[in-house]
This record gives structure tokens, C-alpha cells and sequence, in this order.
């Protein structure tokens, strides 16, 4: 057999891991094709990044296999509502290299590089590949991260928890829902509140006071398309919805990427409101489907409110850690 080598990422192995990528990331939902700028910007260019974690394995000049290993990162606005993790965000061999040791070896490399317990593996709060940073589709998996599914990647899991990894937090699902018949809900009373809806995108982003950093931190996104509502009591976010476009040839479905209300202004219908007006005004600038990850049982509430809305599970994430 060829012979390989491990080795930590440098920028001369840029153009071949992204070629990598390309190859072994191709067909899986909502996967289009990554380019070296997008690797650059989504990853590289992050001051967490840590190029001793992304370790690859080559021969004869080709990236054959990969994994990621990552950190806690230091305490930065945008991972400020993450739990510290040590994670690992994806390992992928190239398909004529499988079954000769080599997922086991970079999985080994990554455990040593991150030299800890517990290690969590794509977790729901990964940086760089979901959306904590960027308003950016996840390059597969779900709209908020490169999940592992249930359904489609049973092996996977598998090989992972011979390996000691084991299923945890279960209930992380993608659903789906039609936009049509969509049309905007009554007003709940938000004047009588002092409150007013504010529309952001990434020409006009959120500059107000918020209680999360995430409207502030997808700002304007870097030119990335998105739009969003927010519940605003003046100056003050206290309630947001905000969605982008998933890839396809006619962007036709749209990502809700969050839906949040301030505890105080809840029971008051302000947050089916903010949702039902968001659906419609997705709809009214031709988006045809609406997709979201919610989990079913941290947030039964969110689960139910958007099955009564028509969505229906279409994929189930699986979350694993190795004590």
C-alpha cells in the first residue's frame, strides 16, 4: 500500500485538503463545493484556530484523510453562551483508503492533541463549521452544524462507539415545513408594550443592546445573505428571529437560524407572533420551504410550537463524547 504520513496543517496543504474535502463531503445535504478563500475565511482566518489540531494524512503528494481536534477557545463574545469543550468536528478517510487502520490512527492523533476527557465529537456548538461565527451553511449536516445523522450515518456511529464513544443528549432534529398559505398573524398588542418590530439583513444589521452577542456578532455577516425581525423596547433587542438561504440553484428554502424572546415577555403570544410574521415575510420573498434544528427534549416548547405549524422531522443528529 501507498505509504502515509501524519502531519498538522500548514498553508501549503491548502489546495490538497480542500480537494479533499471536495471529494469525500460531495452528496451530503447541503453540501456545495468549498473553495480555498472559503476555508481561509471560515477557518483559517479564526484567531481560535489552532493548526496543530487539524491533522492530515497524505500520499504521494493527495490528502487522503483528515480530522479536526479543537480546543476550548479563550473567552471571546462569540462562544461566551458555549460550554468549554473539548471537541472534534469531523474525521473523513478517502474512500479508497479505508479499512486499513487509518480513521483509527488520525482519531488517536486528535485524542492526543486535544490530551483530555471528556472529548465531544461534532457537538453542537463545534467552531468555525456551524453557525457561532457566521451566518454561513454548515458545509453538511444541519443548518447549525456538520451533524452526524442518524439515519444516514449509521456506520459511522458505530465504528465511533467501538471506539468508546458513546450516544449522548439525544433529540437534536432537523424539520421541515411548507411556506404556503403563510400570511401575516394579528398584532398581539407590541405598541401597547412600547414595543416595536424592526427588520435587519446584512446591509442593515441589529446595532442596538442585545442580550445574547449573536445579532451583533452576525453584523454584516461578510456580505452573506440573511434577514432577520427584531422585538425591539427601544434600543434593546428583547426578541429576534433570523433566517438565511440554504444552497441549491434556486435558494428556495430558507434556514431559521434563531428564534429567542426575553422571559419577561413571554405567555403573551409575542413569540408566535414573531414566528408566524417571519414565516410570511419568508414567504413573500419566495421562499418555498423552511428548515430548523431544534432539540426535542431541551426544548419541547419550540418542538411543539413548530409542529403545530406544519414542520415534520426530516433528519436526526446524533451527539457523541468519550469519557
Amino acid at each position: 500500500m501507498t505509504q502515509i504520513s501524519l502531519a498538522t496543517f500548514t498553508p501549503a496543504m491548502l489546495p490538497a485538503l480542500v480537494a479533499f474535502l471536495n471529494d469525500v463531503l460531495s452528496g451530503r445535504r447541503h453540501w456545495v463545493p468549498i473553495s480555498e478563500r472559503d476555508f481561509t475565511g471560515r477557518v483559517l482566518d479564526q484567531p481560535v484556530f489552532d493548526p496543530r489540531g487539524l491533522i492530515l494524512a497524505a500520499a504521494d503528494g493527495l490528502v487522503v484523510g483528515g480530522v479536526h481536534a479543537i480546543k476550548p477557545s479563550p473567552l471571546q463574545p462569540v462562544y461566551q453562551d458555549s460550554e468549554p469543550q473539548h471537541q472534534i468536528a469531523w474525521l473523513a478517510v478517502a474512500p479508497a483508503f479505508r479499512g486499513h487502520g487509518l480513521g483509527g490512527q488520525l482519531l488517536s492523533a486528535a485524542e492526543d492533541y486535544l490530551y483530555y476527557c471528556p472529548t465531544y465529537f461534532a457537538g453542537q456548538t463545534v467552531p468555525f463549521y456551524g453557525i457561532l461565527e457566521s451566518l454561513w451553511v454548515p458545509w453538511y449536516g444541519s443548518t447549525e452544524r456538520m451533524g452526524i445523522s442518524a439515519l444516514r450515518d449509521r456506520d459511522f456511529v458505530a465504528w465511533l462507539g467501538a471506539r468508546t464513544y458513546q450516544v449522548v443528549n439525544a433529540g437534536d432534529v432537523s424539520m421541515l415545513a411548507s411556506l404556503d398559505d403563510r400570511s401575516d398573524p394579528p398584532d398581539p398588542g407590541l405598541a401597547g408594550c412600547g414595543l416595536s418590530l424592526a427588520a435587519i439583513d446584512e446591509h442593515s444589521p441589529w446595532t442596538g443592546d442585545e442580550p445574547s452577542y449573536r445579532l451583533h456578532n452576525w453584523g454584516r455577516n461578510g456580505g452573506r445573505p440573511y434577514q432577520g425581525l427584531v422585538v425591539a423596547d427601544g434600543d434593546r433587542a428583547v426578541g429576534s428571529v433570523v433566517w438565511y438561504p440554504l444552497p441549491g440553484p434556486d435558494r428556495k428554502t430558507a434556514a431559521l437560524a434563531w428564534l429567542g424572546l426575553e422571559r419577561h415577555y413571554r405567555g403573551l403570544r409575542f413569540g408566535s407572533y414573531l414566528l408566524d410574521y417571519a414565516l410570511a415575510e419568508m414567504a413573500r420573498r419566495g421562499y418555498q420551504y423552511v428548515e430548523v434544528h431544534v432539540h426535542t427534549k431541551s426544548s419541547p416548547e419550540a418542538y411543539g410550537t413548530f409542529r403545530n405549524r406544519g414542520f415534520d422531522v426530516i433528519d436526526y443528529w446524533v451527539n457523541l463524547v468519550k469519557t
